[in-house]
């Protein structure tokens, strides 16, 4: 086992209002979040000293501006002023979960004491991901011309291949879209807390690539959310309780081309972060209580089941029927709705939902008797990055 389980904990979390598209420049969603995670840790601003974050965009048409379409950590260091920094870190790689894990070390090398991370995703008013088509770059010059302009294509060629591998249908993803939405009416900050979908809604809807239909996509958002970590000696005198990170893996891609992964290529991404996360933190998939997985596009959950250790390949459209991943089922998944139905803020939801239900705190929503918690924070064949919570340091 990793000799750093429970060594840093999550002392609070912080959310700005969700919208559909660009209201305010985006720098105000991350600040409201930023000063909602310090005060739920019961910690003044001038005690942080540490901050980290990804701030990288979906390829959407506009230019990068850093506090309107992006919030950098310049940006957040000019609007916070804090007088005590003393690391900073903005990573490029690993999505948001590699954020974290960098301040995770950050705080066990001892460099600072209370590290802020925080996710904030711009989405402009107008068409999304409204590009010119008159050229490629880089490796999507050979898939480009085929007609894969964007991430769901791709994702959608190995979905395929899986379901027909494995003799599947795709209307049984409906429970998924459906139990999902459920759970974020419980989740006050979702986008579509209070919009029902039903079966009949997920079966009609119209196609995006097949086989993903809408419902198969995370929604896109304006919002930022951010997260408190520090010591977990020092988390234990901060006000509410803390979450304890027993372990953590990452994985990055091996495969580049385009924007087309192969299915093993998702299979394997999974099972190279989800190993170090297990043998770091001494757990197994049969003692997980609760689990997030990633799901920019609903497949993501399937292959995360099956690489993570949930269930055998070829299963997980199955395993997730007859009420198994309802908060009162046998493995409650992505309680606070996900990115279907919060809002596509990348990974750091998934985090911060992870570490809510270990420590008790995710209200309506919170499953009972949580021990042990996971959470798959990003597409494996991308970033894959896992991470262990636990509500008691063992």
């Amino acid at each position: 086992m990793w000799e750093h389980r429970c060594k840093v904990a999550v002392s609070g979390v912080g959310f700005s209002r969700v919208t559909r598209s660009a209201e305010v420049p985006l720098a105000a969603h991350a600040l409201e979040a930023v000063k909602g995670a310090v005060a739920d840790s019961g910690l003044a601003m001038s005690d942080i000293d540490g901050l980290a974050t990804y701030p990288e965009l979906p390829a959407t048409g506009h230019a990068v501006v850093d506090g309107v379409t992006i919030v950098s950590v310049n940006c957040m260091m000019a609007m916070l002023k804090l007088p005590n920094l003393s690391w900073h870190v903005q990573v490029e790689t690993v999505n948001i979960g590699g954020a974290v894990q960098q301040a995770v070390n950050a705080l066990l090398a001892g460099v600072c004491r209370y590290a802020v991370v925080w996710r904030a995703m711009h989405n402009p008013k107008g068409t999304y991901q409204n590009l010119p088509g008159t050229y490629a770059h880089g490796a999507s010059q050979f898939t480009a011309p085929y007609g894969f302009g964007g991430p769901g294509q791709g994702m959608a060629v190995a979905y395929t291949r899986w379901l027909e591998r494995h003799g599947q249908r795709r209307e049984k993803m409906a429970t998924l879209a459906v139990t999902q939405r459920r759970h974020s009416h419980k989740n006050p900050h979702a986008y579509f807390c209070g919009q029902p979908l039903t079966r009949e809604d997920y079966l009609n809807s119209r196609m995006v690539a097949y086989p993903f239909c809408l419902y198969d996509c995370d929604i896109p958002v304006q919002g930022a959310v951010a997260i408190v970590l520090t010591a977990a000696d020092r988390g234990r005198d901060l006000r509410p309780r803390p979450a304890y990170i027993a372990g953590y893996g990452q994985r990055l891609a091996f495969e580049v081309a385009g924007r087309i992964g192969s299915l093993s290529s998702y299979m394997e991404g999974g099972k190279s972060s989800s190993r170090l996360t297990w043998e770091r933190s001494g757990f197994a998939p049969k003692d997980v209580d609760v689990a997030q997985i990633y799901d920019g596009f609903s497949a993501s959950v399937i292959y995360g089941l099956e690489s993570y250790g949930f269930c055998k390949e070829g299963e997980a459209l199955d395993f997730i029927q007859d009420g198994r991943i309802e908060l009162d089922g046998e493995l409650p998944l992505n309680t606070f709705g996900g990115s279907l139905s919060t809002g596509r803020i990348h990974g750091l939801w998934h985090i911060i939902e992870g570490a809510l239900q270990a420590s008790g705190r995710a209200g309506e929503r919170q499953v009972k008797d949580v021990h042990v918690s996971f959470v798959g924070a990003s597409a494996p064949i991308v970033q894959g990055t896992t991470f262990i919570f636990v509500d008691e340091p063992y």
